[in-house]
């Protein structure tokens, strides 16, 4: 199984609320230059958090892959990685669109087995992930995308 773990690109900090912050031009490039970067690989679901700007990474992803975007509240900003873990398919090649500090801790919690430790993501970022099955310890990150 791979997992594709990608911060949103760069948002505005103008918008009523954190869950309605969305991209800016830059953020919308940023994840567009991950996404071609990503081009070679197959992808078979794409989940997001509910946020505005993860749902529009996520719809960038999807355009380009021909997908549909999932929506999955688990992967808010303070998600519980365990959780994202529980939610998601056991096969396959997954891309999540997500945030800081859940990406981090997720990756933490698939590599190291630590939730609340894991690498920092920059806007727009993305880390492939290979693992024989999805669960704490068990991910290696095999490559990594920076617009």
């Amino acid at each position: 199984m791979k997992l594709i773990i990608m911060r949103h690109g760069q948002a505005s900090w103008s918008a009523p609320s954190d869950k309605e912050r969305s991209l800016t031009e830059q953020g919308v490039r940023e994840v567009s230059n991950t996404v071609a970067l990503l081009a070679g690989q197959r992808v078979d679901f794409i989940f997001a958090s509910p946020y505005l700007r993860a749902q529009q990474t996520g719809r960038i992803a999807a355009e380009a892959f021909g997908l549909t975007v999932e929506t999955l509240d688990e992967l808010e900003p303070d998600g519980n990685p365990a959780k994202v873990l529980d939610a998601l398919p056991d096969s396959g090649v997954v891309l999540l669109a997500s945030h800081m500090p859940i990406v981090g801790y997720l990756t933490g919690l698939l590599c190291d087995g630590t939730p609340k430790v894991g690498p920092s993501f920059q806007t727009g970022m993305a880390l492939i992930l290979e693992m024989d099955i999805l669960a704490p310890r068990m991910g290696r990150v095999i490559e990594r995308f920076i617009p």
